[in-house]
């Protein structure tokens, strides 16, 4: 399974989501991911080997990758 920028994923909660960033860091890739009808539903997941995306509850972590999610998705914005 291949996940990509704005590809919208059905998670087990039954709720479409829209991967509005990705980005590795040490050796792993992590996911920012918005619900398409509620936009302050947020989740960052970690995409295993095995393609499960996974919860995790870190916030140094989370810390740390915010800002290379939005210098990622910056890479998809229209400023023209």
């Amino acid at each position: 399974m291949n996940i990509e920028i704005k590809d919208t994923l059905t998670l087990d909660d039954d709720k479409s989501y829209v991967v509005v960033s990705k980005v590795n860091y040490q050796n792993n890739t992590y996911l920012y991911l918005i619900e398409a009808e509620n936009n302050d539903d947020v989740k960052i997941l970690k995409l295993e080997t095995n393609n499960k995306l996974t919860e995790f509850d870190n916030p140094e972590l989370i810390k740390e990758l915010l800002p290379l999610f939005l210098k990622e998705s910056a890479k998809y914005i229209d400023f023209d």
